[in-house]
């Protein structure tokens, strides 16, 4: 009889979600550059008093005997070619992002250096932290004079008061780790108060994991959705091809009935005349 019904859309957003969640699975495309170079502070603070001094290294593969370690002050080249660059006393117009390569390395991510002019500075090792990143805090005074009485506060809370500057450790930063810090410390006989450092503690390994877990159950759905828009399709075209074989079976019923109506007909003329004709 008719066509059996193919139902293309269901089979065609079935594809789509299926490619979507391969897409979420997949592992991002690995660049076939050279390895970036790691550029590191010594000591590892990002915010520095003026007059302090700062080491700069740069990491990475060198060819053996030739050190061509290049190096950049906000994107602008500096003329040092060794594979360390030290700061003797930061001035305030040393701020900025420093970057390095080498030989064999691509360009390092850049590292914000911030000077300040201060009595007083809370110091950090970044501005932004992994969950479960260990860290510390130090309250620094201006060419390292005397402190003593020294509280650190996080949103304006008190956290540790130390009669001498002790550092103060964060073993594994979380997301309550997140605000404001800054320290408080007197000098001879005048109490100094930092100015505040925002500090953000972004989602780790735990994250991670909620992500692919995330990702698994939607290819699970998707699976499941598949399967059944596959069943579907399977069920509605064995349904769609009965009618044709209940219509051809009516045919050959109907044709075989008229044929043997067709073929009684003249016998039952003949008996019909011959029993008139014996009447009479």
């Amino acid at each position: 009889m008719g066509e059996s019904w193919v139902p293309q859309p269901v089979t065609t957003f079935s594809s789509v979600l299926l490619w979507a969640g391969l897409l979420c699975l997949a592992p991002a495309v690995k660049s076939n550059g050279p390895p970036k170079a790691l550029l590191t502070l010594e000591p590892p603070w990002v915010n520095v008093l003026r007059e302090d001094n700062v080491t700069l290294k740069c990491e990475g593969l060198q060819t053996p005997g030739h050190d061509s370690t290049e190096w950049f002050h906000n994107g602008s080249p500096i003329s040092i070619n060794q594979e360390s660059y030290t700061i003797p006393a930061l001035n305030l117009k040393d701020s900025g992002e420093y970057q390095c390569r080498t030989e064999q390395t691509s360009l390092s991510n850049p590292v914000r250096l911030q000077v300040t002019s201060d009595w007083l500075l809370l110091q950090v090792e970044s501005l932004v932290f992994m969950e479960g990143d260990s860290t510390m805090l130090r309250c620094h005074s201006w060419k390292n004079k005397l402190l003593h009485k020294v509280t650190y506060y996080h949103n304006d809370k008190a956290l540790k008061y130390a009669y001498e500057c002790f550092d103060y450790i964060v073993p594994q930063v979380n997301y309550t780790h997140s605000g404001s810090y800054y320290c408080a410390g007197q000098m001879g006989h005048v109490i100094h108060i930092s100015k505040s450092v925002m500090i953000t503690v972004q989602g780790g390994k735990s994250s991670v994991m909620k992500g692919l877990i995330i990702a698994l159950i939607l290819v699970v759905v998707i699976a499941v959705i598949v399967a059944a828009a596959l069943y579907y399709y399977k069920r509605h075209k064995r349904t769609a091809s009965v009618p044709d074989e209940i219509g051809s079976t009516v045919v050959e019923s109907s044709v075989s009935y008229s044929l043997l109506k067709h073929t009684d007909a003249p016998e039952e003329e003949e008996s019909g005349r011959g029993g008139y004709q014996n009447y009479q």
